[in-house]
């Protein structure tokens, strides 16, 4: 991966900005609230609470998306995201193994254990299986046995 030189200055700049734009229009959004009184009268002539919010959320949505579609194509994230899933692995592997030894100090089965004896119950139902089989071959009778029994 080759090491490129990447400026998230301007990236937090443009996040901010659109946090600090957002927060301005729901804040209009509440001054337009009939329920808030401004200077003694409600303003209920104007006020579509559902519209505000569609406004609202267009605005948040609009510049948001873009510094985050920026930031999640860099190639810093992209190699974070990798670095995350390998530690979230290694973490796994010692937790299996934190509650593997836990279950062991308890008496408890393991998920080893369980695995140790599916795989023997799977093995007797293979040989019974089998076993099954053979018997029935035995005790199927055979058509040229039959015709020999029956001259004598």
């Amino acid at each position: 991966m080759s090491k490129e030189s990447f400026d998230y200055t301007e990236h937090y700049k443009k996040f901010y900005e659109a946090w600090e734009k957002t927060m301005s229009e729901a804040m209009d959004m509440w001054r337009k609230n009939p329920l808030v009184k401004n200077e003694g009268k409600a303003e209920t002539d104007d006020y579509d609470p559902v519209a505000q919010y569609k406004k609202f959320y267009d605005t948040w949505e609009k510049s948001s998306s873009e510094v985050l579609e920026k930031w999640v194509n860099s190639p810093l994230f992209a190699a974070n995201i990798g670095k995350a899933v390998e530690k979230s692995s290694e973490f796994k592997k010692y937790f299996d193994e934190a509650v593997e030894k836990t279950l062991k100090n308890m008496r408890f089965p393991t998920k080893s254990d369980t695995d140790r004896l599916l795989s023997s119950i799977n093995n007797l139902e293979a040989k019974i299986n089998d076993l099954v089989d053979k018997v029935d071959d035995i005790s199927k009778p055979r058509s040229g046995s039959r015709s020999r029994s029956s001259k004598k």
